[in-house]
């Protein structure tokens, strides 16, 4: 089955993670708005009154008839598909779990650059962002990086598609939580 992915193109996000699994799995995949008229067929996609179960926002996965939208949601569906999940259910349940705290983790890291409103621009809350910024590498970042590493140490193979996005999470943290004096 080919796949068809929906996200940004030119940015990595939430679709990123997606991305990411599709290729471990070595899937067949287009990723549709990154191709000529892809952001007009994704705009399409998302706006359609003919859709009877829309997506809120990319990502999107686009899997034979079935649209499934979320990051989280679309993972639970390939790990199984594409046998990079557990294959008993506690495995696979607790493999969503840690993707779902990894979109917590995901949501903290964005809302320290929007600290005030999502709608506003970052200069327009910088001294916010500062502050949230500081509070969130010194008190939370440690509690999921710490969390995930231990998950890692204690289940080295019990998934594929978890720890390539902790993994990037662990990568991108590096980068986002070093002061930009230290870049």
């Amino acid at each position: 089955m080919r796949y068809e992915l929906y996200y940004w193109p030119g940015i990595q996000g939430r679709g990123e993670f997606v991305r990411l699994a599709l290729e471990e799995a070595g899937a067949d995949y287009v990723d549709v708005a990154r191709d000529k008229g892809g952001m007009r067929a994704m705009m399409r996609l998302l706006e359609s009154d003919e859709v009877a179960r829309p997506s809120f926002a990319p990502p999107v996965l686009k899997a034979g008839r079935l649209l499934i939208g979320q990051t989280a949601n679309i993972l639970l569906f390939l790990g199984d598909r594409l046998g990079l999940a557990p294959k008993d259910e506690a495995g696979r349940l607790w493999t969503h779990q840690l993707q779902l705290t990894i979109a917590d983790l995901v949501l903290e890291a964005h809302d320290t650059h929007h600290p005030v409103g999502s709608g506003l621009y970052y200069e327009d809350q910088k001294r916010e962002a500062k502050r949230r910024a500081e509070g969130f590498r010194k008190n939370r970042l440690p509690k999921f990086l710490h969390y995930f590493e231990d998950v890692l140490a204690r289940n080295p193979r019990d998934s594929k598609y978890s720890p390539m996005p902790i993994f990037r999470c662990s990568k991108s943290s590096k980068v986002s939580s070093t002061p930009s004096r230290a870049r």
